[in-house]
């Protein structure tokens, strides 16, 4: 694993996220993009990236009412973007935000 990466056991990605590590477990069966890493002991080794996919998991089925097949499809459209698809998206999410801000000055 990288060098300098900060890696977190199943019950700190539970208190952080939110979700109960047998859920967390499940997960790690379900979604083919969670690759959890694991150490000499086997015991789960979490990344900050791995909180961030599972805390927009968490997001989809949870706050958007999704379901795991659409987690799944959500996820593939995503990690499957092409680089330059994922710059465009992000230089319009960039500009989205700009917006929200401006609009958000103009209500104080």
């Amino acid at each position: 694993m990288a060098e300098g990466t900060r890696f977190y056991k199943i019950g700190e990605v539970s208190r952080i996220t939110g979700t109960a590590a047998h859920i967390l477990r499940y997960w790690e069966k379900e979604f083919s993009f969670l690759k959890i890493g694991r150490d000499n002991k086997g015991q789960r080794l979490y990344t900050d990236s791995d909180i961030e996919k599972i805390q927009k998991i968490k997001s989809l089925l949870y706050g958007e009412g999704y379901r795991i097949t659409g987690v799944k499809k959500k996820f593939r459209q995503v990690y499957n973007m092409s680089a330059d698809e994922k710059k465009v998206l992000a230089v319009s999410l960039k500009k989205i935000l700009k917006n929200i801000k401006e609009i958000e000055k103009c209500l104080r």
